[in-house]
């Protein structure tokens, strides 16, 4: 039997993709920017890597997901306006007492054309560990 995990997209198992999409908006990338400490006016042209990055950390938190290890490859800046889709492809989970090992390849993509790719390691706790 097939290990699953519960998620906010209903249960989960090796080889499912989870995917959210956003696009950020000039005034989005100027509060974002002035949130962080940036006294400029300036028009945003790119995105900040964090915000573009965001979705990701989403769809994990839709799985209760726990980082032991990210690794990430970026490609090319994400334009103001442009539509990030953000995906995790499940590649391992191994169930223990407490947690069970996950892994996955992620991607952001720009339409077709992926802009950012990497892999994650870590744990979902299991239910009833305290957690």
């Amino acid at each position: 039997m097939a290990t699953t995990i519960p998620s906010a997209h209903g249960d989960v198992t090796v080889g499912d993709v989870l995917r959210t999409s956003r696009t950020y908006t000039v005034d989005e990338v100027r509060e974002f920017r002035r949130l962080s400490g940036y006294s400029d006016n300036t028009e945003p042209r790119y995105l900040p890597y964090l915000l573009v990055v965001a979705p990701l950390t989403k769809l994990g938190g839709d799985i209760d997901y726990l980082s032991g290890r990210m690794s990430w490859t970026v490609t090319r800046p994400v334009a103001v306006g442009e539509t990030i889709t953000a995906e995790l492809e499940i590649t391992r989970l191994e169930r223990g007492e407490s947690a069970t090992k996950i892994a996955f390849d992620a991607r952001i993509r720009c339409g077709d054309e992926v802009v950012i790719t990497g892999t994650s390691k870590g744990v979902v706790l299991t239910a009833g560990s305290g957690h």
